[in-house]
């Protein structure tokens, strides 16, 4: 369900198609165990197809697990869906990372 490359330094995890509740305990059993890695991690949004209120919190709890560790998490090339998802939360600045749409770069 998603694509993971890991480099010493930066741990690189894409999420694919839909971070949705019908989705997301798969998604998470893949996704939690990183949040322990001493790298920092960057999460690319672009292939996001679709993410509701189920997706936004695995992405805040990765960030208030991050924090509390004193580790990074970034989240980069947000997806049209996520954007529009994070607008109606009230998320866009929450992550404390540019919103950028994948491709704006």
């Amino acid at each position: 369900m998603q694509e993971h490359v890991s480099d010493t330094s930066i741990e690189f995890v894409s999420p694919q198609g839909e971070m949705t509740i019908y989705h997301i305990a798969e998604l998470a059993q893949e996704f939690l165990p990183l949040l322990t890695t001493s790298a920092q991690l960057v999460v690319d949004l672009k292939d996001v197809t679709e993410i509701d209120s189920s997706g936004a919190q695995l992405l805040m709890l990765a960030r208030r697990e991050r924090l509390q560790a004193g580790k990074q998490l970034a989240l980069v090339n947000h997806s049209e869906a996520v954007v529009s998802l994070f607008s109606l939360l009230g998320l866009l600045d929450w992550f404390d990372d540019p919103v950028l749409l994948a491709g704006d770069a």
